[in-house]
């Protein structure tokens, strides 16, 4: 039997295939579709433990790769028999690759990362937190406020500082010609504009505490700011922490680097001194 013969006339068994595997398919990206509905948000309102919402958050992408690559099959299979699938089955399948892509292209990018929360522009003497320390206290944070420069990983010890260098080489402080008094607001303004929560910002003591809080998990990880004097002007550090987990998947170098960069353009366009 040609396919133009069985597109016309009854189709064989094995035409019914691709409907079922679409329809599987379909089963499949809803449940991925749950999972991380529950998942992030679940952990973020403490219905959930860490490990089981990360757990299901992984299940979930797991489900739409499966969805994507079982509905595709079921795609190809309609077309070789001829066979109408589904309404929407290309718009799901769209959809399920994009959910997979994203998964796909997180997990890359955390892998490339060492297993490290706390970093800073300044391992030698880094800021210390202050402001934070109650709120840390009160929500339990699992990760101690104190820069630690060793970590046992996986039975080994891990030079945080090292890994930390070897990774993000532009993790870097910033020196400026002004003095801290003029570099206290342009601080300030930066984190704002980074829409971390302001915890304290003192002049006096040069120092700008802030709590930041991602989006799908509602992970707080905590900043702080720190403006001090040199001979030539004045030398700004920051630290960003995680109170929970051994790694951050980079999250707490991209966020210094990102402040970094918005501070340096409001330095640039702030006026000097007299």
């Amino acid at each position: 039997m040609s396919i133009s013969q069985s597109a016309s006339g009854p189709f064989p068994k094995s035409a019914r295939w691709p409907v079922m595997l679409v329809r599987v398919a379909m089963v499949a990206a809803i449940v991925g579709l749950v999972l991380l509905i529950v998942a992030g948000p679940g952990y973020r309102v403490r219905l959930l433990p860490l490990i089981p919402a990360l757990l299901a958050t992984a299940l979930g992408f797991v489900s739409f790769l499966l969805a994507f690559v079982i509905g595709g099959i079921g795609w190809l299979s309609g077309r070789r028999w001829a066979r109408p699938l589904p309404r929407g089955t290309t718009v799901m399948l769209g959809f399920d690759a994009l959910v997979a892509l994203f998964g796909i292209v997180f997990v890359v990018h955390a892998s490339g990362a060492p297993p490290i929360h706390d970093i800073t522009t300044d391992e030698d003497d880094p800021p210390a937190f202050k402001a934070v320390l109650a709120a840390r206290a009160a929500d339990g944070a699992q990760n101690p406020p104190d820069y630690r420069r060793t970590e046992e990983v996986r039975g080994a010890t891990l030079d945080v500082a090292a890994a930390q260098r070897k990774a993000y080489p532009n993790v870097l402080p910033i020196n400026s010609a002004a003095p801290p008094a003029l570099l206290m607001q342009p601080a300030e303004k930066a984190a704002r504009d980074m829409g971390w929560g302001i915890v304290a910002a003192d002049a006096a003591d040069g120092r700008v505490e802030a709590t930041a809080t991602t989006r799908y998990f509602g992970f707080k990880d905590d900043i702080v700011v720190r403006i001090r004097p040199t001979s030539s002007g004045s030398r700004i550090d920051v630290r960003s922490e995680s109170r929970v987990g051994l790694g951050d998947a980079g999250t707490n170098a991209h966020r210094v680097l990102a402040y970094l960069a918005k501070l340096r353009a409001l330095i640039a366009q702030a006026p000097t001194a007299d």
